[in-house]
């Protein structure tokens, strides 16, 4: 696990994340290591192996995003909406990324803002630091 990210935070962090809307499906942190956690109950549409090469795939696109931003500023949160789930990625820190999953039908932009402010202890706009409760 990188130094940005310690174990407890991750646990802390998925459980927080959890309660904030019971369409929550699953969180995840991948910085070349890959921490996540479903909502109970929930089973995923994926394999792991699957998941983790999403989530590669996630972060090198948000280190292209983050070239982008000299020019459009830094980006917040990247999503896709399919027919059965939401997908929300956030950059953290330099190098990692933060994936939650939902049911279709959630407020998106009231459910950033949330994950952000309980991310960040910066309280900026953007996830940089990491989270400790």
């Amino acid at each position: 696990m990188s130094e940005l990210i310690s174990h407890s935070d991750c646990e802390n962090f998925f459980d927080d994340v959890l309660k904030l809307d019971q369409k929550i499906r699953y969180v995840a942190i991948y910085d070349g290591d890959y921490h996540a956690k479903f909502r109970d109950g929930i089973q995923g549409y994926f394999k792991e192996d699957e998941i983790k090469s999403s989530l590669s795939e996630a972060q090198n696109r948000w280190a292209f995003r983050k070239k982008l931003s000299i020019k459009i500023g830094a980006p917040r949160f990247a999503m896709a909406q399919y027919t059965k789930v939401n997908r929300i990625t956030f950059p953290l820190g330099n190098d990692a990324v933060i994936l939650v999953t939902t049911e279709l039908g959630i407020d998106i932009e009231k459910l950033v803002d949330r994950i952000i402010e309980i991310s960040n202890p910066n309280n900026n706009d953007l996830l940089t630091g990491f989270y400790t409760r």
